[in-house]
């Protein structure tokens, strides 16, 4: 799990990721507004992070979201690569997103390492 160099955000937990991206929790505790991002949900870091964080993979979660599109509560932006999320993370200090460690450079720094 990666934030850009200029976050507040300097840990996270399981739990507030599993929150964070369910869009259960919105704001971090300083009240900057979180803003959760994901990669495609065909690439295979996705399937494996939604696997570990939130139980399920992103094709059963399609009926979760359908449920909250009705209470107002969209899912989390959705960027094409890697380079995509370094590059959001460095101009958003509320973003959230995950990387593979090989691809952790640059403007943006590790707060979790989850374990495969």
């Amino acid at each position: 799990m990666v934030v850009g160099e200029k976050s507040e955000v300097t840990r996270v937990t399981l739990d507030e990721l599993r929150e964070l991206y369910l869009r259960r929790k919105r704001r971090w505790p300083s009240g900057l507004p979180a803003i959760p991002i994901n990669l495609p949900a065909d690439h295979p870091l996705r399937e494996r992070f939604s696997k570990v964080v939130l139980g399920r993979s992103p094709a059963d979660l399609v009926s979760y979201w359908d449920a909250r599109y009705y209470e107002g509560t969209t899912p989390p932006a959705v960027l094409s690569s890697s380079e995509a999320i370094r590059a959001y993370l460095a101009a958003e200090p509320g973003a959230i997103g995950y990387l593979a460690m090989e691809d952790v450079r640059g403007a943006c720094r590790v707060v979790l390492v989850l374990e495969p």
